[in-house]
C-alpha cells in the first residue's frame, strides 16, 4: 500500500493495468451498459453531461478508474496539466473535443451513469450507488487504496 498521498498514482497505474483488476472494473462497466440499454435514455449528443460547471453538476471518480481511463489511452492521445487547465476554465472535460467523448470506450462510471434525460433521474442514482458499492469492493478484493476525488483534479494528480 502507498503510504503517500504522492505514492498514490502509480499505485493504481499499477493496478489498472493488472487484467484481473481491469477485469473487475470492466465487469461492472458491463452491468452499467445493460442497465442503460434496458431503460433506453435519450442522448441528445449535446456535450451537457460533460459541461460540468454550465449544467450544475460534477463528475467524481475513483483513483482507479482515473488510472483505468489513462492506461487505454491511444497513443496519439495526450493529456497534459495544460489541458486540464483548460478544461477547468471552460468549465467541462479535458476528453470533450467537439461536443463528443474522445474517451467513451474507456469512461468512468459517473460518465456511464449520467443521462440529462429528466425520466433517468428516478433510476440512475440507484445505479451510481450500486455499481460504485461494486468499485469500492473491487478495491477491497485488491488491496487498492481507495480515494473518491472530482474528475479533473483525480487527473492531475496523475500528471504532478
Amino acid at each position: 500500500m502507498p503510504t503517500t498521498p504522492e505514492e498514490l498514482p502509480a499505485h493504481w497505474l499499477a493496478a489498472a493495468r493488472d487484467p484481473a483488476i481491469a477485469a473487475g472494473l470492466e465487469a461492472i462497466y458491463t452491468i452499467i451498459t445493460d442497465q442503460i440499454a434496458a431503460r433506453r435514455p435519450l442522448c441528445e449528443v449535446s456535450g451537457r453531461c460533460c459541461n460540468f460547471e454550465k449544467h450544475g453538476h460534477r463528475l467524481y471518480v475513483t483513483g482507479l478508474e482515473a488510472a483505468y481511463t489513462l492506461t487505454r489511452l491511444p497513443p496519439a492521445q495526450t493529456l497534459s496539466l495544460p489541458m486540464i487547465a483548460d478544461a477547468r476554465a471552460r468549465g467541462d472535460c479535458p476528453f470533450l473535443i467537439n461536443k463528443l467523448c474522445t474517451v467513451h470506450t474507456i469512461k468512468p462510471l459517473g460518465c456511464r451513469v449520467y443521462f440529462c434525460d429528466p425520466t433517468a433521474q428516478d433510476w440512475q442514482q440507484e445505479l451510481s450507488e450500486r455499481t460504485l458499492d461494486m468499485v469500492r469492493k473491487l478495491h477491497d478484493r485488491h488491496g487498492i487504496e481507495y480515494r473518491y476525488g472530482e474528475w479533473r483534479g483525480m487527473l492531475e494528480s496523475f500528471m504532478a
